[in-house]
């Protein structure tokens, strides 16, 4: 793994700040904070606990506040993931220059997950100067190849399939001989 993506959120998700402190202690592995940003102060505050990056998602905030809140972002030094779910955000995306681009293939609306939402937004973010990402959906390596082969993309944000594995080690073996 590459980062570490730690739920934040807790009225939603059951997250805390206080697991980045917990896992940096820990692990030297740079940590995202996976939280619904909506206030330039969650920054500063996730920031103070450890994180390394912090997530952007389009789809919850209107273009101002996603300005501001990338901005507050790169004024603390912080790497950031900005979310995107179909072509309008994927458009609206590529103006976070030095940002990275995840693109989730959950739709938020009806909560179906198909990976080939990652190969019909690429064509609008081919050209992005920073990485991008496939979240959500990947279930093994064979989805992970699929991914990599139409669009190039080694990042992937993997979760679900982590959890629920038996060989977490393994899993992860298999998952990054495929872009070797």
């Amino acid at each position: 793994a590459t980062c570490l993506s730690v739920l934040t959120e807790e009225n939603n998700f059951l997250g805390k700040l206080d697991y980045i402190k917990d896992i940096k202690d820990k692990f030297k592995i740079p940590v995202l904070a996976k939280d619904f940003f909506i206030d330039p102060y969650q920054i500063t505050l996730s920031k103070s606990y450890g994180c390394d990056c912090v997530l952007i998602i389009i789809a919850a905030l209107d273009k101002k506040n996603a300005d501001d809140i990338y901005a507050e972002a790169l004024k603390h030094d912080l790497s950031v993931i900005v979310e995107v779910h179909d072509e309008k955000e994927a458009e609206n995306a590529l103006k976070y220059e030095k940002a990275l681009i995840g693109i989730n293939n959950r739709n938020l609306k009806t909560l179906d997950v198909s990976i080939d939402n990652t190969i019909s937004i690429f064509k609008i973010l081919k050209n992005h100067k920073g990485p991008l990402i496939s979240e959500s959906g990947i279930k093994d390596e064979k989805d992970a190849k699929y991914i990599y082969e139409k669009t190039g993309i080694k990042n992937f944000l993997i979760g679900e399939s982590l959890l629920k594995s038996d060989n977490i080690a393994e899993l992860m073996k298999r998952f990054t001989q495929i872009i070797q």
